[in-house]
């Protein structure tokens, strides 16, 4: 049974980032973007920030209990400094924020980013990326290396994929998300996943399956159990961007690949059985089956309604009663 109510409050309790952490993670950006962009290091060289990966393609999801933090990813273009290195960029940014009290006890480098860690709620990557002959290139401080990237291109292909989902994709992915996230019994980095997902969205989709969430989801999960199956070893799953990037070479094994496909699948016949399920409370108890208690028995305003029904019907009876 598709259970749309459900699926909804499901989302919007359990799944989704809660407005609040939204706001405030909207917020830090805006003020790391003003330190960035008025700063003497930067500000001739500051081009733009852009929200970059699951920030930018909406696919953040509310923390596990366990895990309790998120991260985001931001997207610093900048014009070229002649003068600098690739590592340069990134130990430039490293020191501007170093040097500030605000930022000094919570700033990180990675190989590719600047780490701001607001320990306990989120950490947002700054990711320095370079324009040069009008191409954009990511610094790879640990190589001292300038890498071809296209980190704007890839949003815009996962975005004209929710389109031709009628706007399902987005919901479909983070519930893929949580999927793992609590069963933890499979890897996959969010940019494959997305990848493995948005792969399965065509340009002219009938609407008939993408005609609500669980639709979507059911109809995703198909289509990737299928595309596994009919893969026994680990196959090339290219950047749709940048196409000589074999994203599953970059995040798996055959060792992780062929567990990701054997959970997958054993997934889907749990999905396949809640979807097509025709009676709601064993429908209810299957979907549990899948993304735990967490999934809701009723939804939150089904008491208020009965109690108001049973009202109007005493109401109903005993106005009848006088005419009797």
């Amino acid at each position: 049974m598709e259970l749309v109510a459900y699926f909804d409050q499901f989302l919007k309790d359990e799944v989704n980032l809660n407005q609040s952490r939204i706001d405030t993670l909207n917020q830090k950006r805006e003020t790391l973007t003003s330190f960035i962009k008025d700063s003497e290091v930067f500000k001739n060289l500051f081009i733009k920030m852009e929200m970059q990966g699951s920030y930018a393609q909406r696919t953040i999801i509310k923390p596990t209990r366990e895990r309790k933090e998120f991260d985001a990813d931001l997207l610093l273009l900048l014009n070229e400094n002649e003068e600098w290195e690739a590592k340069d960029y990134i130990n430039e940014l490293y020191n501007l924020f170093k040097g500030n009290g605000n930022y000094k006890d919570i700033v990180q480098r990675n190989k590719r980013c600047v780490i701001i860690d607001y320990a306990g709620d989120f950490h947002i990557d700054i990711v320095p990326c370079v324009k040069k002959d009008d191409e954009y290139l990511i610094c790879n401080r640990v190589d001292n290396e300038f890498e071809s990237d296209k980190p704007l291109d890839f949003r815009d292909w996962f975005l004209d994929r929710h389109k031709d989902s009628y706007n399902y994709l987005i919901k479909s992915v983070r519930l893929f998300k949580y999927l793992r996230d609590i069963k933890t019994s499979f890897t996959v980095k969010s940019i494959l996943l997305n990848v493995l997902l948005g792969n399965e969205v065509g340009s002219s989709e009938l609407k008939v399956d993408f005609k609500n969430e669980p639709t979507a989801f059911y109809t995703l999960f198909k289509r990737l159990n299928t595309f596994l199956q009919n893969n026994s070893t680990m196959p090339i799953i290219s950047n749709p961007v940048l196409p000589e990037e074999n994203l599953a070479e970059r995040n798996w094994d055959e060792d992780k690949y062929s567990n990701f496909r054997d959970k997958i699948n054993s997934y889907w016949e749990k999905v396949k059985d809640a979807y097509e399920e025709k009676n709601k409370s064993e429908s209810i108890e299957k979907w549990q089956k899948v993304f735990g208690d967490q999934f809701p028995n009723e939804l939150k305003n089904s008491k208020v309604n009965n109690t108001v029904a049973a009202i109007a019907s005493i109401a109903t009876r005993a106005y009848a009663s006088k005419f009797q």
